[in-house]
């Protein structure tokens, strides 16, 4: 009796395992595009249709079988629900109707389907009259009601957010005291999902995010305002400080046109006077990006305009001009540069004063040191770092002319002319500029009324050379008579400096 038995067993664990192995092949030939297919339901079925199947082969009339079905009939409820879910509210209405149902409906719809399908196998099943069960267990229920509390709060409170609409997958809320970005990447029965600006993904029960103030940054719509406070020195007049904290916003990265940058006084504070500048940006997901690059062109835009941004000092002391050591290392080259090579006419005591009153400006990367076709009375000796020269071809194309480095120089026409600039130069890395202005070399044409000739004179023979080399000529750099262009060059600049009001 006992080989019979194991024979048996053997027969039906044998054909268990085929039927299984048969649903899985099968079920993965039938759905094999089929994005996320369940696995633990898929296997708990096919264990039971193969169980079942291979106990009513080999052991009919046994009492076992009745509880085998029972779990068939479950576990084939769950199956069919999951692929309903699936292929209908995945698939059909997710990709090709474009309409999202919320997570929270759908695994609510799958507990729906657990409960009917139980309470029908225990009633016609089991014959178990459910009103008297639960009846009879009123302590467990309570018992159960307690510990389950929590959760059930949490599913409410994801009904209120669903119902209610406070936010929804993809939007960009403020979380905590401190106001953390997130963004909402999953709404379910329990708690909403979230990833923050470093990428890292935390939970956050539904109960507890309903308890505080919620703050959409996407509704009414994605454009929303960011402020960002910055304290500068008393001396700055608000207007010239509001002007300098502009020109840095406007060209930010993730900063939109419309509505503008905005700058409010904010307060006067015990060693700075506090502004508070605020941009309007589209995407919550580059604020970290936003804040930096503002951040970065702020100190270089004050910088340039020499507006100090104060430490917290209580002490009293005597102010020291606010330039950097290596500014004054820099004046010192630039005033070789100046005489040796880019006004090459000046004496060296000239060339001194001319650098003395000029001033050293610093840019960052990718700023415009000048713009084609803008006004200009200044030239710019490079001391350190690259620039980039770009202009127009003559298909209208933006073309770079020429990269130019330490010891290099460009605008000295619109220095003694007054010419718009002819090309457009940005700095390719850190560089520190020597800016002459037309306020400083006009005291020494003052003083010195011969020195237009001489600047006369090198224009021509730098506009020679160009042109000679565009040609692929020589031409004489070593005339001794004024031309007619000479005379011409030098009678601009005698106009263009008489006319000054410097």
């Amino acid at each position: 009796m006992f080989p019979e038995f194991q024979e048996l067993l053997a027969k039906t664990i044998g054909l268990a395992i085929a039927i299984h192995l048969t649903v899985w092949i099968v079920f993965h030939l039938i759905f094999r595009r089929m994005d996320r297919a369940p696995r633990i339901s898929l296997h708990l079925f096919a264990l039971s249709l193969g169980t079942w199947t291979a106990g009513r082969v080999f052991f009919t009339g046994e009492t076992w079988l009745d509880h085998v079905g029972a779990a068939l009939i479950f576990t084939t409820a769950t199956l069919l629900w999951l692929l309903l879910d699936r292929l209908i509210c995945g698939a059909w209405l997710a990709r090709r109707r474009k309409i999202h149902i919320p997570i929270i409906l759908r695994q609510l719809g799958g507990v729906f389907v657990v409960i009917v399908a139980g309470s029908c196998i225990l009633k016609w099943g089991y014959r178990l009259e459910l009103t008297g069960l639960l009846a009879t267990s009123g302590i467990a229920a309570v018992i159960l009601g307690f510990a389950m509390q929590d959760l059930l709060s949490n599913v409410i409170a994801g009904f209120s957010i669903h119902m209610t609409r406070a936010y929804r997958v993809g939007d960009w809320l403020l979380l905590g005291e401190k106001g953390e970005r997130a963004e909402v990447t999953e709404i379910n029965w329990r708690s909403t999902r979230f990833v923050n600006n470093d990428h890292v993904s935390y939970e956050l029960p539904n109960s507890d995010i309903v308890k505080n103030r919620i703050v959409n940054l996407n509704y009414p719509a994605p454009e929303h305002g960011i402020r960002l406070k910055i304290g500068l020195d008393y001396d700055v007049p608000p207007a010239l400080a509001k002007q300098a904290l502009l020109a840095a916003a406007v060209n930010a990265k993730g900063v939109i046109g419309s509505p503008g940058p905005t700058v409010f006084l904010h307060d006067f504070g015990d060693y700075s006077v506090t502004y508070e500048l605020r941009v309007w940006m589209r995407d919550a997901s580059l604020y970290n990006v936003t804040c930096d690059d503002i951040r970065t062109l702020l100190w270089y835009e004050l910088k340039r305009r020499n507006i100090r941004i104060p430490y917290p000092v209580r002490s009293l002391e005597v102010r020291k001009p606010n330039e950097p050591g290596y500014f004054a290392n820099a004046k010192v080259r630039a005033a070789e540069i100046v005489a040796g090579k880019a006004l090459n006419c000046l004496t060296s005591e000239e060339a001194e004063a001319l650098v003395s009153s000029g001033m050293i400006v610093l840019f960052g990367p990718g700023e415009a040191l000048v713009a084609r076709g803008e006004t200009g009375d200044s030239m710019f000796v490079i001391l350190d770092g690259e620039v980039r020269v770009s202009g127009k071809s003559d298909a209208g194309n933006q073309v770079v002319l020429a990269k130019l480095g330490p010891g290099e120089y460009f605008g000295e026409v619109s220095l003694l002319t007054g010419e718009p600039r002819n090309a457009t130069v940005h700095a390719e890395t850190d560089t520190l500029v020597l800016e002459i202005r037309k306020k400083d070399i006009s005291p020494l044409i003052e003083a010195n009324p011969a020195l237009a000739g001489r600047l006369g004179e090198l224009l021509e023979h730098r506009q020679t050379e160009r042109v000679a080399a565009l040609h692929g000529k020589s031409g004489n750099s070593e005339s001794k008579s004024l031309s007619p262009q000479s005379r011409s060059l030098t009678e601009r600049i005698r106009a263009f400096f008489s006319n000054s009001a410097d």
